[in-house]
Formats: structure tokens, sequence, C-alpha cells
């Protein structure tokens, strides 16, 4: 690396850390700060409005030069890699049977949203997008990928919409990505204050919440009995040690990602037909190659700090969502705009629909709390989520939560940027658009019954 391209990365971080600083301040004046614009997204706007598509349009002396965006523009399909790596490293495990127990509703009530999104943009491309507009068939699956996936999933698979030679998808699903997280923290505040004048923020009596504290507390003892550690402080050296057992996950699923496409070279997609993992981003097995390497890790004595591990992936997810957004394309607003616009209406209303038709039938108690984290996720991503259950039960009384972090255990293999989002276009094609809605359509009922007459059958009470 020669002198002038290190000068040109130190400036480039320079201007990222600038970006962050200003977005940050942006994100606490009083307006924005009622609407908890997270300090990722605030930057990112910051990016893209002093970047060549604004900026170098209406006020080009105050452009940031254009080669930093090239620079920045391959930022999250790193990002996001380093993150599935760390999605489920040190997580608290318990047992299965007591893990749906405590997730079941939640896990039933997520994977109808997500499959149900499938099902909603999939019947809008078949008689909508495909007819009128000329779209490919695979553009059914940017709802799912946009607003439960998010901005690091859409740039996870930059290498599937580079294959399919489909870029304007990868731009209409940014900016989906980006107009549902907005559209989540905007409509989640004025959720949580209608559901407080409706009276359905409620924790129950005392001896509910005492029952509560009673199952977490037992819950935290098997998970310390297995190893887990809950140390608050965070070390230069634990850092470092968590960032190189992260990029050996990601090294471990790198490899299994090449030795499946070495199967798949050698047999039925010789020739180039019939690909299947070639469709497959590597962020997806990183998710494994994580696993791997947690399980290699212990059995050397090892032990993983999950405060660390967050601490990494808070950090690169707020590196990710600032480069997705400075660096997207604004010409899909001009050139799919109507189908950008139908996608995101499709999307919205969904999962409106799902919060007070079916989440009011799947929780037996505080369906509001359990409700509105998902909501969250669905619309905006997980911070999104965790930060509404901050706001209607600050001292997880009702175990929300915990539900929700093992429900995601059960749901992210899958869905949201799981391996489902991964093989979405590559199943659209190869089953053709019609079987593929059909059988999403299949799955999405089973979890809708799951959660209406399993979980929620003989609700006791309408919170």
């Amino acid at each position: 690396m020669n002198e002038v391209m290190l000068t040109q990365y130190i400036i480039a971080g320079l201007l990222l850390l600038g970006a962050v600083i200003g977005g940050y301040v942006l994100a606490r004046l009083p307006l924005i700060r009622r609407l908890f614009i997270p300090t990722s997204l605030a930057a990112g706007i910051l990016l893209l409005i002093f970047g060549p598509q604004v900026a170098g349009v209406h006020f080009p002396q105050f452009q940031i030069p254009s080669e930093f965006y090239e620079m920045w523009k391959v930022l999250p399909k790193y990002m996001i890699t380093l993150v599935f790596a760390g999605l489920f490293l040190g997580k608290p495990l318990i047992s299965i049977r007591d893990m749906w127990k405590l997730a079941g509703p939640q896990v039933a009530f997520g994977q109808t949203i997500a499959w149900g999104q499938y099902v909603v943009a999939g019947l809008l491309t078949l008689l909508v997008l495909i007819p009128v507009f000329g779209m490919p068939a695979y553009v059914a699956s940017l709802l799912e990928i946009s607003f439960e996936g998010g901005h690091g999933t859409v740039a996870g698979m930059t290498p599937v919409f580079n294959d399919l030679g489909f870029e304007d998808g990868r731009q209409i699903a940014t900016g989906l990505a980006t107009a549902s997280l907005l559209t989540a923290l905007v409509t989640g505040v004025i959720l949580i204050n209608w559901a407080r004048r409706r009276g359905h923020i409620k924790t129950g009596g005392p001896i509910r919440v005492a029952r509560n504290k009673v199952y977490y507390h037992t819950i935290v003892a098997e998970v310390r009995r297995k190893g887990v550690s809950f140390r608050k402080v965070v070390t230069i050296r634990s850092l470092f040690l968590h960032i190189a057992l992260l990029l050996f996950g990601v090294l471990i699923g790198w490899l299994i990602h090449q030795g499946l496409l070495l199967v798949e070279a050698n047999t039925w997609g010789r020739g180039g037909e019939h690909k299947f993992f070639a469709y497959v981003p590597l962020f997806t097995f990183a998710m494994f190659g994580g696993m791997a390497a947690q399980f290699i890790w212990r059995k050397l004595g090892g032990t993983i700090n999950r405060e660390v591990v967050d601490l990494i992936s808070t950090l690169t997810l707020t590196l990710l969502i600032m480069a997705a957004i400075g660096t997207m394309s604004l010409e899909f607003l001009v050139k799919d705009a109507a189908v950008f616009g139908l996608l995101y209406g499709a999307g919205v209303v969904w999962i409106l629909f799902a919060f007070f038709f079916l989440a009011r039938r799947m929780f037996r108690r505080y369906w509001f709390q359990n409700a509105i984290i998902s909501y969250g996720q669905a619309m905006g991503m997980t911070a999104t989520g965790l930060l509404f259950a901050q706001m209607v039960d600050p001292k997880n009384k009702t175990n929300a939560v915990e539900g929700f972090g093992y429900k995601q255990l059960m749901f992210e293999p899958l869905m949201g940027g799981g391996l489902v989002t991964a093989l979405s276009m590559p199943f659209i094609i190869t089953l053709g658009l019609p079987t593929f809605v059909a059988i999403c359509a299949g799955v999405m009922l089973f979890w809708a019954f799951i959660g209406l007459f399993i979980f929620g059958r003989g609700r006791r009470s309408k919170e």
C-alpha cells in the first residue's frame, strides 16, 4: 500500500468518524430525539446529503469527494459478515423445552410476519409488478430482505444481486430498509403512546411479577453454569481476543462455503446450470462458522464475554448502516418509484395487520409488550425492537425481552438474513414464483395456526 492510498484511507476513516459525531449531535436535537432516530441512521443521512447525489448536484462546494464513497461502498458486505459471525457467539443456551416455553409465542408471531412478507410481496408481484411494470419474479423477495433483514442483509446479498444482474433491486431494497426503519421508529412511538392511553401496557400484579423474576433468575443460574460470562468490564485484551474469534468464525464459514461450491461445481452445478450455493452469500455461512468457532474455543477451555461481542457487533452495525445509507443510489426513486411505493405500502399494511389482529390472539399475556418488540424488528432492526421494549417495560417485569432473545435463536438461522432469506431469490428462479408463494403461504399458515390455536388457546385475560 503506497503513501497516497494510506492517506486516503486515513481521511476516509476521519470522515466516517466526523459523520458519527455529526449523526450523534443530529440525533439529539429536541425534535429528532423524540423519534429515537439512531446515530447510525442520522450519520448515514448526513453522508448521503454531502455526497455526489445531493451536494454534488445542488451545492458542489460542500460535496465530499466521490472517491471516498467508492471506498465506503464495500464496507457493508464485510461488516455484515462479522455481525453474523457473532450472532450466537456467547449467547446463553437453555434446554429446548424451556426455550420453547419462554419464546414459543414470539417464534410463532415472528415467523408468521416474515413468511407473510413473502406471500404479500409475491402476490403483489404476480398481480401487478410483473404484468404492469415488467419486473423480474425475484422482486418478490425484496420485502423480507429489506424489512426483516435490513441494510446488512441487503449489503450481504450484493453478490447475488450482481450475479442476477439486478442492481436496481439492491437499490430498491436499500431504500426500503431505510424507509421501513424510519417508519418503525415513528409508528412505534405512536403505538406506545396509544397503548398507554388505552391501558394495554400492564405488568400484572405482584404475584405474577415475582413468578417472572424467579423464572428469569433460574434461567440465568443455568446459563452461568454453562460458562457464559456476565462481566461488564471490557478490556483491550478481551476486545482483540473476541475480534480474533469472530474472524476465525468468518474463516470457518468461508471454508464451508468454498467446500459446498466445490461440491456443487462437480455435481449438479456442472456446466454453470442449476447453481444453488453460488447464490448464497458468505454471511449466512459465517453464522454457522461462528457457532463452530465457539464450540472449538470452549473445548479449549476459553470463555466468551457476550458484552464484548455485543460491543463489536454494535460498532460494525453502525458502520454498516452508515455506509449503506450514505452510498445508496437515489436513481430508483425516479426509475422505480411506483415499485418501491407499492412494496413499501404492502409491507407496512401487513405488519400493522399482524400487530393489531394476530398479536392480541397469539400472546396470552402482555400482548403489547411482546408484539412491539417483533414489530420493531420486522419493520426496523433488532435494536429497534429492544428500544421499544425498554420504553414499555424498563424493568423487564414481563420477560418479553428474554422471550425475544431466545426467539432469535430459533428465528435468525432461517429468516431476517438467515438461510431462507439468502436462498429466496434462487428458490424463486428454481421453483417459479407461483410455487414459491404457495409454499410460503403454507408455512405462514402453519405458524399462524401454532400461534393462534396452540399458544393463544384459552387466553385468560386481554393482557
